[in-house]
């Protein structure tokens, strides 16, 4: 299974992009049972666009054979054309303050403590959630 996960570096690290859509990387993440290993960070070229952003994220994180993102928030349009395409989405608990590492993320997924999300999380600044 392959994971997706907008990020951000910050010096060597990742962490956890609050923003879907505007994340200027994505990590790919091949999950085995327990095991995993990031296959690449690939550069979002969609982060410029204010028109059709959130399409063309889509398109390049399935276009990867993304199976299930783990995100912060994620507004009702990437949700519902993520949804429609086979692709999972699991959220990060709310209770869960600051900076999440790559690393953090993808091992609450793989110790089974994220649940799949059943609709979009807008987050609470004044975007639409892309």
């Amino acid at each position: 299974m392959i994971l997706g996960l907008p990020i951000i570096k910050v010096g060597e690290k990742y962490y956890l992009s609050p923003h879907f859509g505007r994340a200027p990387y994505f990590a790919l993440v091949e999950i085995n049972g327990h095991e995993y290993k990031v296959l690449e960070v690939i550069k979002n070229p969609h982060v410029e666009h204010e028109h059709g952003r959130g399409a063309g994220v889509i398109d390049l994180v399935t276009s990867r054979g993304v199976n299930a993102l783990i995100v912060q928030n994620m507004g009702y349009n990437a949700f519902t054309a993520l949804r429609e395409r086979g692709v999972k989405v699991y959220f990060i608990p709310e209770a869960v303050e600051g900076l999440i590492t790559l690393e953090e993320a993808v091992r609450m997924f793989v110790e089974g403590n994220l649940e799949e999300a059943v609709g979009p999380r807008e987050s609470h600044s004044h975007h639409r959630g892309w």
